[in-house]
Order: C-alpha cells, then structure tokens, then sequence
C-alpha cells in the first residue's frame, strides 16, 4: 500500500514538473534557454521530450475520444494507442529536428553541436501537447503551432547560440511563413470541394 501511494505520488510529481516546465518555458523563454544546460548528455533532454510526448498522447487520447462521443467512427484500439505512438513521434521529431537545426547553425557560423540541438528541441517540445489541439482546427492551428516554433527558435538563436536578432527572424520566421503557406494550401486541398450542379435534363416534347 505504501508502495502504491510512493508510485503515484511519484507520478503525480512528474507530472507538475512536466506542467512547471511547460510554463517556464512559454512565459520566460529567453531566461529558460539562457540557462538551458550545454552538457550532460542526451539522456536527460530525451526523459523530458518521452514525458512531454507522453502528455501529448494522452490530450490526444481524449481529444480522440471527444470524436467518438461525437459519432467519429474511431476503434477503442486506435484510441488507446496513442498513448505509445504519440511519444515515439515526438522523439523522432525532436532528434529529426536537432540534426537540421545543427546543420543550421553550421551553415550560419555557430557551435553546430548535436547535443546542444537536441537540448533546444526537448524545450520547443513543450509545444506537443497544445499541438494536439491546435492542429484540429483548419488553418488557423497550424499556423498558431508554427509562430510559437518559430518564435522559441530565435530566442534559442539569440541566447544559446549568440546570433543577431535580425538574422534569427530572417532564418526562423522566413522558414515558419512558408511552412505556414504550404500549410495553409494542404488544409485547403484536403476541404470538401462543393460538386458543379449541372443542369437537370429537360424533355421537350413538340404537340
């Protein structure tokens, strides 16, 4: 019984800490990454990304089951399986987009370290959760996700990798504006088209 109470207890801590983070980052993110650790491995930024992941998959578990109330004809499997596929999304996105942001920064001047990257991604990695919601919503969440990216890529850019601000809106913000356009244009293709109406057929019989 002890046991029981440590362990949800347990949860219960890591899950508060999970929210703190995500509050700090977004309302502070200029002190987050100024302070952001530069070593240390990748072991911990990957705890942070899998319990970020891991409370994605559950916002998408009851976004998904709000559907099914709905009638969205979604299996009870479907459902309950993002809960596992979300969070390993999640880290393939964080370690995809660590290796191109080092990349980056290579192409720009700065330290192109993989490590300090990934580190970067575990905190734009606060966004997944909201993401879930967000990109529900034709348009307009799509572009909501990517200004925040874009706009926690330049306060990186400007406090952990020391770049001028004007350099890291035009990097960041031009790359956001056309993701955001390519957005834009797939939700739209993706919309029901309404069909032409052709005229009825009129028979026209001479007396």
């Amino acid at each position: 019984m002890t046991q029981a109470v440590c362990e949800c207890g347990t949860i219960r801590q890591k899950i508060l800490e999970t929210l703190r983070f995500i509050k700090q980052v977004l309302l502070d993110p200029a002190t987050q990454f100024r302070h952001m650790p530069r070593q240390g491995g990748f072991i911990e930024p990957l705890i942070a990304i899998a319990a970020l992941g891991l409370l994605a998959g559950v916002v998408r578990v009851l976004v998904t089951f709000y559907y099914m109330v709905n009638g969205a004809e979604v299996g009870l499997f479907t459902a309950l399986s993002s809960i596992i596929t979300t969070p390993i999304t999640v880290v393939a996105f964080c370690y995809i987009g660590a290796f191109l942001l080092s990349v980056i920064m290579k192409l720009l001047g700065a330290v192109p370290s993989l490590e300090i990257a990934f580190r970067v991604t575990s905190y734009l990695a606060i966004v997944s959760p909201a993401a879930v919601i967000l990109t529900a919503i034709p348009y307009v969440g799509n572009i909501a996700v990517l200004a925040i990216l874009a706009y926690l890529l330049v306060i990186a850019a400007i406090e952990v990798y020391q770049l001028n601000s004007n350099t890291a809106w035009m990097v960041f913000g031009t790359g956001a504006a056309a993701l955001a356009l390519l957005s834009v244009v797939s939700d739209y293709r993706q919309q029901p088209q309404p069909e032409s109406v052709q005229p009825a057929a009129v028979d026209v019989h001479h007396r």
